[in-house]
């Protein structure tokens, strides 16, 4: 079945509302386009609405796997739930994710979660938070419980919206987050359609895998008895290393849109790179590299970190956390002698007389003072006529 982790596996969950939507738009004749796993590639997704030309009336539908691996999954969050035209199903990696959330309401991530690409995904959150890690949780805890509220499947006249597929030896109306969003090849390489009615559009197992073709969308031999595919495999892999990109599909036409990914989110071009560098050490790790263009770039982000009050893993050796003190500020009073505000931590003897350090000496600036050379200038020419 391909779920293997110990998990709470819901039921079938279906929303009303929702596929009564779609279904009259797609009798008025609007567009409803269905998108493949989209992995946390923001700027890809975006393109690929570029892509779709929608109009006001025309919805889109993610089929699942907003999240994970991919360099901003904070960001695609952000964009889908503020976006009016976007629906979204429930996937794999969004159950895995809600094993983060207690019931108190307080985040504690989930291990097995962070090792199946979940890394990316805090860290695009502590990114975003520009290192606070309450802002952080807090946003984080909100889009959990957005996505715990996600259906996990859609049915409409014709057609099916999954993330993985159905278990074609239970009946469609009974299964739940088990066969729903875990499922691979005992769904897709069944021998006969599972709803003889319906075309199943899902996503999960990209199609390098379902299909012979890697970057294509894939439709079943199966066919029904109007002639449509018995199933149509929507994820073409926006990280594959052959044609990686997100493909889009109307339900009306079946009409495919593709998007390759972006160059600037290719990070799966590195060699054993399993998710986006944004990832590791929660986002917070600065890259080193013998080149010294980047390690220039590498300290001044640091530099921009500490500003933030982000400590560094690498820096916290450097601290004797337990004893360091509670700083205190002076009173207006005390610090009247002084032109900056002195923080004492306690203990500390404020009559204390410190040494004034001198400053910086490796750096020699050197500018023109223009208002002495004019004034230089108009003696030198007063001189002249005292003289002359």
């Amino acid at each position: 079945m391909g779920c293997k982790l110990d998990l709470p596996l819901g039921p079938s969950f279906r929303d009303a509302h929702i596929e009564a939507d779609l279904q009259g738009r797609l009798d008025d004749g609007r567009k409803v386009w269905a998108v493949g796993d989209v992995h946390g590639h923001l700027g890809t997704f975006r393109a690929l609405m570029h892509r779709l030309k929608l109009d006001p009336e025309d919805r889109v539908v993610c089929l699942g796997d907003m999240i994970d691996r991919g360099p901003d999954s904070a960001g695609l969050i952000d964009y889908i739930r503020v976006h009016p035209q976007i629906i979204c199903l429930k996937g794999n990696h969004e159950l895995m994710a809600l094993s983060s959330l207690q019931e108190s309401g307080e985040v504690e991530l989930w291990q097995p979660w962070l090792v199946r690409g979940g890394r990316s995904t805090w860290g695009s959150y502590i990114v975003r938070a520009c290192g606070d890690l309450y802002e952080a949780k807090k946003q984080f805890a909100l889009d959990l419980m957005w996505m715990d509220n996600l259906p996990n499947h859609i049915v409409l006249d014709g057609i099916r919206l999954v993330h993985a597929g159905y278990d074609p030896r239970m009946p469609l109306d009974m299964q739940g987050d088990k066969e729903l969003l875990w499922i691979r090849k005992r769904f897709y390489a069944h021998e006969y359609a599972v709803d003889p009615n319906r075309t199943v559009v899902f996503g999960h197992s990209t199609t390098t895998k379902v299909g012979p073709s890697p970057g294509q969308v894939v439709e079943s031999e199966i066919v029904l008895d109007d002639g449509r595919p018995a199933w149509i495999a929507l994820d073409i892999g926006a990280y594959n290393h052959v044609s990686p990109g997100l493909a889009a599909i109307d339900l009306s036409t079946y009409k495919v849109v593709k998007q390759a990914t972006l160059r600037s989110e290719r990070w799966f071009d590195v060699p054993n790179c399993r998710e986006a560098r944004i990832g590791e050490h929660f986002g917070l790790d600065i890259l080193r590299s013998s080149n010294r263009k980047e390690a220039v770039s590498a300290l001044r982000a640091k530099r921009k970190l500490k500003m933030a009050g982000v400590v560094l893993q690498e820096d916290l050796d450097d601290y004797d956390i337990e004893s360091m003190p509670r700083h205190v500020m002076l009173t207006s009073t005390e610090a009247s002698d002084s032109e900056n505000k002195i923080w004492y931590g306690p203990g500390t003897d404020i009559s204390e007389r410190h040494l004034r350090l001198p400053g910086p000496t490796g750096f020699r600036i050197y500018r023109k003072d223009f208002s002495r050379k004019s004034q230089n200038i108009h003696a030198s020419v007063k001189l002249k006529r005292i003289r002359g």
